[in-house]
């Protein structure tokens, strides 16, 4: 009578391994693409939650300088904003290292007349796909 062997062969757990590689490799790319994408909807929101207290200390004050209490933004993108009399422009740029450093929208800028833009963005790349709108 001959053994019953139990458990894998090495052929089994290699062919194994190489499907759960090739899974791996299509799931990857497009996770982080809808990582990205999450990311590109967070920084929109949080500039037009910008524009809004702008807005409204541009009411109370009947100028938009000395503005306190803009965001310098999250862990993936740093605001700056430049602040006139009667007009300010705000700019989101990746944080280098970050998630977002080699996203091709690159930049986030939002105006006060409402023009929105991706300085720096690939061609292929339209507002709507940056903004999500």
């Amino acid at each position: 009578m001959g053994k019953d062997c139990q458990g894998f062969t090495l052929v089994e757990l290699l062919i194994a391994v190489a499907i759960i590689t090739f899974l791996a490799g299509i799931a990857y790319p497009a996770y982080t693409g809808y990582v990205k994408k999450v990311y590109r909807a967070e920084i929109a929101a949080l500039l037009a939650e910008q524009v809004h207290y702008l807005e409204r200390f541009y009411t109370r004050n009947g100028t938009f300088i000395d503005a306190s209490g803009v965001s310098e933004g999250n862990d993936r993108y740093r605001i700056s904003a430049a602040l006139n009399p009667q007009a300010f422009s705000l700019l989101a740029t990746p944080v280098v290292g970050s998630v977002m450093a080699d996203d091709p929208c690159v930049a986030f800028s939002l105006t006060s007349s409402g023009v929105r833009s991706n300085p720096g963005a690939s061609p292929e790349m339209s507002r709507k796909a940056c903004w999500g709108q």
